[in-house]
């Protein structure tokens, strides 16, 4: 079934695009061109370009303006998001999305706008106030990791040292994709092994450091490929081939890459960010601290690490153990055990 509703829409929507990203976006509201506006000023650009995309699938399933919609059309797109097979975490994303929308219009114009349809407030007497939100109560997902076995078969499939050192630093220096792809040479201070990633809208400025492993890949890589090529071009990362040739890496061609080396390694599962995730979550069950596991990963909240606390069966086994050994609760009692009882 179409995302779209078979009637038009009458928001209506323009995405202009160019260089393989998407530029601006407009539409015939001035609502929505005021919130989507408020959004680019604040926020990141993938983050702005996700709420467009979701508001004008809300808009063409819901043909109406923005005055007009009720909670019965929010009920109305979470059926049809549902037949369409969308998953609870999409569903919930794209509500997000109008929910985010409405609280921008009320603070606006709040006798036009008086309640959020997603999430509006009820107050009982003598009672707290109380949310009847529409989204939906679904399982924290954990991230998934990569084991040894599949790092080692993937890193086997990577022909050149840049391909190398960029997985490595999202994985040991647990770096994003698009930060690894905009690094520049004065952003490396050799002594320290270290990398400054610049501040943008969604986090602060940050330092993150390289252990010996990467800074040798990273050396490597400039050495024997990068060389004296591409003068004026200050990123560190750039394509040897094609049109894009002496251009900087895109995060889509670092995308591309990996599911590429994936798929040749026999790991269809593994994705780019799954990289960062194992990273984050070794650092966590190697007890790194908790501020400086989010300093160096540029979370800002301390709930930002709970989904990475995700502990396999055997670590918790062992830290068990460990920690009885500590305790040595035998020692406390004297209980008629055996020795092979014990």
């Amino acid at each position: 079934m179409s995302l779209e509703g078979s009637v038009e829409p009458v928001v209506r929507f323009t995405i202009a695009r160019g260089k393989g990203r998407v530029t601006d976006v407009s539409t015939n509201s001035p609502l929505v061109n005021h919130f989507l506006d408020l959004v680019r000023m604040n926020r990141a650009h993938n983050t702005w370009v996700s709420y467009a995309h979701d508001l004008k699938i809300f808009f063409q399933v819901i043909p109406k303006p923005p005055e007009a919609i009720t909670r019965v059309d929010c009920l109305a797109f979470m059926k049809q998001q549902d037949a369409a097979g969308c998953s609870d975490a999409t569903i919930n994303r794209r509500l997000a999305a109008v929910s985010s929308l409405f609280s921008e219009l009320h603070l606006l114009d709040p006798t036009s706008f008086p309640q959020n349809p997603i999430h509006p407030s009820q107050r009982r007497r003598g009672s707290r106030q109380r949310r009847w939100s529409l989204y939906r109560k679904a399982a924290r997902r954990v991230p998934s990791v990569l084991s040894g076995d599949d790092l080692r078969t993937f890193f086997a499939a990577l022909p050149s040292w840049r391909d190398r050192a960029l997985v490595l630093l999202m994985w040991i220096s647990c770096l994003r994709i698009s930060e690894a792809v905009t690094i520049r040479f004065q952003d490396i201070e050799c002594g320290r092994r270290s990398i400054r990633i610049p501040p943008t809208k969604a986090n602060n400025a940050r330092t993150v450091f390289m252990d010996q492993l990467t800074f040798a890949a990273l050396n490597r890589y400039l050495d024997e490929e990068r060389r004296n090529l591409f003068p004026d071009v200050d990123r560190i990362f750039v394509a040897f081939r094609g049109k894009a040739r002496g251009r900087p890496l895109t995060v889509n061609a670092v995308q591309k890459m990996i599911r590429y080396y994936a798929k040749k390694s026999g790991l269809p599962h593994l994705h780019a960010h799954l990289f960062r995730h194992t990273g984050i979550t070794q650092l966590v069950q190697q007890r790194m601290p908790e501020p400086a596991i989010r300093q160096l990963v540029g979370h800002r909240s301390p709930e930002s690490l709970s989904p990475y606390l995700h502990l396999c069966d055997e670590f918790v086994e062992m830290e068990f153990e460990q920690a009885q050994a500590a305790l040595n609760p035998s020692a406390w009692l004297d209980l008629p055990f055996s020795r092979g009882e014990r």
